[in-house]
């Protein structure tokens, strides 16, 4: 009892959890405390490092867990040690982020596996990555067999398969806001647990009482049927609604995984400074340089900001000019000179067309244009009087020449792995043939995207095109940081072949062959399995 009085716990701030915490730690195998104040906008965090598996288990559904939780706000997290270690070697972000030595408030002196955790941004870098990685992979697997199950017309199983996936988005989710998952709870009692950690994930399940919904309900007949061989559910008109669902739940994995590796690197590199956010003041004199820049640079007309978008301490601009003498040089010239005159903390993304190319071309591209030639929109106009466009009303967007678009793609495709795949590792114009590829894909993803096919704009830009055409290919990224060089500035050198020896390992060339497949699987999920293109006539 000596040892309890001593121990005191100021930065909880809470005499009643204090009184626990000193009980445990006499009663129980406690290693080490940890407390992260404000962990969230509902929850701050408090993790208790056990070295019995049993003793997390009993603890965790104690009562004063959950008073604690609803009274005080603050989220009890038992772990066992081995469960620990393991997601710690697994690159998991919340423990990275939730158990630093900056969050240590108790450690046993006697333990002999306490959690310490010393790496720094550039050695954890890769172990995220590949936790991206697993769940990205996983449930591209688990999607695409239920894309096949609908092709089959297996109305049962394919709502069953996607209980599965929902289920797995279900349990990333437990991992990524409290380290634990609930396999043995039913889904809904699952979802009913998450709307305390993320209250979004309401606007996604119809209820059909206090503690059920519709889709679970729906998931449950479909199983049932499944077993006992009975009628199929004939709801195929449901299937974009579960669609819909499952791919916001997937989205709530994706910016939690963002703001966890936006925390950790702050963390790691011992930034204590406030949260970079851009307000509105530098918006206005960030967007009032580049406008200036572009109207001494080119004989621009108006200047349409269409998307912005901020990842980490990074805001990108996405602008439309409708100008004179703007091509694909003069606009490379202007985005350097606007990086030169604002730094790192903006990048843009610049399009132009003169009004006439566009007036000429708005029976392709009017769902593109449609969207951004709106007041709502326009930072710049160089005269009241310039003429409206003469919109086609009403308007029926088609891909016109897609197949055209789609087959050099895919035939570049072909060529690289064929190269690439040369088991005499003779990679000669692989690098032209790989950065070949990326040109079509972007440029053919964001026309069936969009209905806007870009000019030869550089590689870096057309790929941000394709994050603003779809959001979900940012999960990508990765692949791009990881490439061993500078990914961008390298596909610009190969924009025209090098007539000299290739020097490439093999291990460059599985990188490119890696990023090819991953890209051409999204292309043809779009363009074929999407019903863009009929594949017959793809063969």
């Amino acid at each position: 009892m000596k040892t309890s009085k001593k121990l005191s716990f100021p930065k909880l701030e809470n005499e009643f959890l204090e009184n626990i915490l000193r009980q445990l730690v006499n009663q129980y195998a406690v290693i080490q405390l940890f407390f992260t104040k404000q962990a969230s906008p509902l929850f701050s965090n408090l993790i208790i490092h056990v070295g019995k598996k049993t003793d997390a288990e009993q603890l965790q559904s104690t009562k004063w867990v959950k008073k604690v939780r609803n009274r005080y706000q603050i989220n009890v997290i038992f772990i066992y040690s081995g469960r620990l270690h393991h997601r710690f070697s697994l690159g998991h972000p919340f423990i990275e982020l939730y158990c630093r030595p900056s969050a240590l408030i108790y450690q046993n002196s006697a333990a002999v596996n306490p959690l310490v955790i010393a790496r720094d941004w550039k050695q954890y870098k890769k172990k995220f990555h590949a936790f991206e990685e697993r769940f990205y992979n996983d449930h591209d697997l688990l999607k695409s067999q239920i894309h096949n199950l609908i092709s089959e017309g297996a109305a049962n199983s394919v709502f069953t398969s996607y209980a599965r996936l929902m289920e797995y988005d279900l349990e990333y989710l437990e991992e990524l806001y409290a380290a634990n998952t609930f396999h043995s709870l039913p889904l809904e009692e699952r979802i009913n647990n998450l709307i305390a950690y993320i209250p979004e994930i309401q606007k996604y399940f119809v209820k059909k009482s206090h503690s059920s919904y519709y889709l679970t309900d729906l998931f449950a007949k479909a199983k049932e049927a499944s077993i006992n061989d009975g009628e199929p559910i004939h709801k195929d008109e449901m299937y974009e609604a579960v669609g819909i669902a499952e791919q916001s739940l997937y989205r709530l994995i994706e910016e939690r995984l963002d703001e966890l590796k936006k925390r950790i690197k702050k963390e790691l590199s011992e930034r204590h400074e406030a949260p970079y956010q851009i307000d509105n003041k530098l918006k206005e004199e960030t967007l009032d340089i580049a406008v200036a820049t572009i109207v001494k640079s080119v004989d621009a007309e108006q200047i349409y900001l269409y998307h912005q978008i901020t990842f980490g301490e990074k805001t990108t601009y996405y602008l439309m000019l409708i100008a004179n003498g703007a091509g694909n040089e003069k606009l490379k010239s202007i985005t350097q000179s606007l990086k030169s005159k604002i730094g790192g903390e903006c990048d843009f993304v610049l399009i132009s067309h003169n009004r006439y190319w566009i007036q000429e071309n708005l029976y392709q591209h009017q769902s593109f244009f449609a969207k951004i030639i709106q007041d709502k929109n326009r930072i710049y106009s160089s005269s009241p009087y310039h003429p409206e466009l003469h919109w086609e009303v009403p308007h029926s967007p088609y891909h016109a020449d897609l197949y055209f678009y789609y087959k050099p793609a895919k035939d570049s495709a072909f060529q690289f792995f064929t190269m690439a795949n040369n088991a005499k590792e003779n990679y000669q114009g692989i690098d032209y043939f790989f950065t070949l590829f990326f040109l079509s894909f972007c440029r053919t993803y964001i026309f069936a995207k969009t209905y806007y096919l870009p000019n030869y704009l550089s590689n870096e830009a057309l790929w941000q095109l394709c994050l603003y055409a779809d959001p979900e290919l940012r999960k990508y990224n990765y692949m791009i940081e990881q490439f061993w060089t500078d990914f961008f500035p390298y596909l610009d050198r190969h924009m025209t072949l090098n007539h000299k020896l290739s020097k490439f390992h093999k291990e460059e060339a599985d990188q490119m062959i890696a990023i090819v497949e991953k890209l051409m699987h999204e292309l043809h999920n779009l363009v074929i399995e999407g019903g863009l293109l009929d594949f017959e006539q793809d063969r």
